[in-house]
């Protein structure tokens, strides 16, 4: 049985731009989401980036992941995590949904759901 390390090795990324931004380290057991966003110095990292590929606000507004599942920031790290930075979602995903399907609906020419559709004088 292998024994326990005293440091875990995690990943920081941040997808905002592509190809996404990933920064691979160590930190200490024990360590927090916020220690490991802290000692990976990203928050400088994206600041150094062109204007043009910087998130528009503070990066306080970025959601925080681990495996693409929001995290507290006081949430403990385990050896492997992943802790993702999040861009604000610009619109709702029931609304994008709903866009996509009719946009495929309109290029099949699936007249099914149109509201101008004649009715089948079939009973």
């Amino acid at each position: 049985m292998a024994e326990p390390t005293e440091t875990l090795a995690i990943e920081v990324c941040w997808i905002g731009v592509d190809p996404p931004l990933r920064i691979a380290l160590k930190v200490s057991l024990g360590a927090s989401v916020a220690q490991g966003l802290a000692e990976s110095g990203i928050a400088a990292r994206i600041a150094a980036l062109a204007p043009s590929t910087r998130p528009a606000g503070p990066l306080d507004a970025l959601a925080i992941a681990v495996h693409g599942r929001l995290a507290a920031p006081t949430d403990l790290l385990h050896d492997g995590d992943r802790i993702e930075l999040l861009p604000a979602l610009t619109v709702d995903p029931m609304v994008a949904r709903q866009r996509r399907a009719e946009h495929r609906r309109r290029l099949a020419g699936e007249r099914r759901w149109a509201r101008d559709r004649e009715l089948d004088p079939r009973p």
